[in-house]
C-alpha cells in the first residue's frame, strides 16, 4: 500500500455521506489529486481543519486499490480571514476553480500553486490591495504560468516600441500599433469559430501588465495604478485569461453578481 506526504491546497470538496466527502487537491508533489476522508464532518475529526476549502496543508495519503485517503493531516494556513468578508471569499473560490481547471493529474506546477497561495494570501490580509487588482494580477500571471504569455515588447508587426495607446490582441497574445493594426487584420485568416478581440490599452495599463508578468512571484501585487486604468486593466485580464482557456466560472458569475 503506497503511503506518501504532499502538500496540497484544498480547491474542492463534494459530499459522500453523513460523515465524509471526497476533497481536490492541487498538490506541490502530484499535482491535482481527490482524496477520500472518512468522516471529516464529525466535530471529533482530527482532519476537520485541514480539509476546509482554501485550506493548505500537510497530508499523509495512503492508497487503497486505486483510491486515495488520508491518514494524518496537519494545517498550514487556512486563509482564515476570507471568511469575514463574502467578496473575499467568493474571489477566492473564483481563483481556487481556475487552478483546479489548469492543474492535471501527475504534473506539478508548483508556481502555479505558489502563485494562488500568494493571491489568497493577498485575499486574506492585504485590505488596502483593490479587489480587481489582485483579481487582474492572479488573472494574468496564471496564463504566463500556464503558457499563455502575451508579448508585450512593442508591436508584433514592424517592432517598434509603443509610445501612447496600442491595441492588444488577445487572441493572438500580441500587440499592434495603430498603423499595423488594419494590415494584422487583413493578413490574419480566421479559422471557423473563431473571432478577433481587440482591448485599446494606455501605457498606464500596459506597464502594469508588464510589471505583473516579469515581476518575482512574491511582489507580483506591488504596483500603483490609477482606478479608470484599473478598470480596463481587470476587463483585459479576464478576456485573455477566459479566452485562452475558452470557458468561464460560475464562481466568476457569482462573484459579479454580488458585486452589483
Amino acid at each position: 500500500m503506497d503511503r506518501i506526504t504532499v502538500h496540497g491546497l484544498c480547491v474542492r470538496e463534494t459530499e459522500t455521506g453523513d460523515y465524509d466527502k471526497i476533497i481536490t487537491l492541487v498538490t506541490q508533489e502530484m499535482g491535482k489529486i481527490s482524496v477520500t476522508v472518512k468522516g471529516v464532518k464529525s466535530l471529533k475529526s482530527k482532519h476537520m481543519v485541514a480539509c476546509q476549502p482554501f485550506g493548505y496543508s500537510t497530508f499523509v495519503i495512503k492508497k487503497s486499490k486505486k483510491y486515495w485517503y488520508i491518514e494524518e493531516s496537519e494545517s498550514i494556513e487556512s486563509f482564515y480571514g476570507l471568511r469575514y468578508d463574502v467578496d473575499r471569499l467568493s474571489l477566492a473560490a473564483y481563483i481556487c476553480d481556475v487552478l483546479c481547471d489548469v492543474s492535471v493529474e501527475n504534473a506539478p506546477e508548483p508556481e502555479l500553486l505558489r502563485l494562488t497561495l500568494n493571491t489568497l494570501y493577498a485575499l486574506s490580509n492585504h485590505k488596502d490591495t483593490p479587489l480587481s487588482q489582485i483579481k487582474a494580477a492572479f488573472e494574468l500571471r496564471c496564463a504566463a504560468e500556464c503558457g499563455f504569455c502575451p508579448e508585450l515588447s512593442g508591436c508584433d508587426v514592424c517592432g517598434c516600441d509603443v509610445n501612447g495607446d496600442v491595441y492588444l490582441d488577445v487572441m493572438n497574445g500580441r500587440l499592434l500599433c495603430a498603423d499595423c493594426k488594419p494590415r494584422a487584420e487583413k493578413e490574419e485568416e480566421l479559422v471557423e469559430g473563431t473571432s478577433r478581440l481587440y482591448y485599446i490599452i494606455s501605457c498606464s495599463v500596459l506597464s502594469a501588465m508588464r510589471y505583473i508578468i516579469s515581476s518575482p512571484q512574491a511582489k507580483f501585487l506591488s504596483f500603483a495604478i490609477a482606478e479608470d486604468d484599473l478598470y480596463i486593466l481587470g476587463k483585459v485580464c479576464e478576456a485573455y485569461l477566459l479566452n485562452h482557456l475558452e470557458h468561464s466560472f460560475k464562481t466568476l458569475d457569482f462573484y459579479k453578481s454580488i458585486l452589483i
